[in-house]
């Protein structure tokens, strides 16, 4: 009976093994997304940094901040952020 039930599965392996590969990716790809996400915000820190200790000018530190939290909303979503800078306020 056994040798009946593993003939009958055999043709599924191929689409398991698909299955496994496809969740192994997944990971994977949510690892690289939470490294990137752990450097950003400490990219994030190290600009508060430079502006607490007035190592940048002002538009610089704008224009950088907007960056890095434009690529934290890409990586969150495709949303910036609340109250996200995103370069169009005057």
């Amino acid at each position: 009976m056994a040798l009946v039930r593993l003939l009958a599965a055999l043709p599924l392996a191929p689409l398991r093994g698909l299955v496994a590969l496809a969740q192994q990716l997944e990971r994977q790809s949510e690892q690289e997304r939470e490294r990137e996400l752990a450097q950003l915000q400490a990219d994030l820190l190290e600009l508060e940094l430079s502006r607490d200790g007035g190592e940048m000018r002002q538009e610089d530190l704008d224009a950088k901040e907007a960056e890095l939290l434009r690529r934290v909303g890409a990586l969150a979503g495709g949303a910036p952020p609340a109250g996200a800078a995103t370069g169009d306020e005057e």
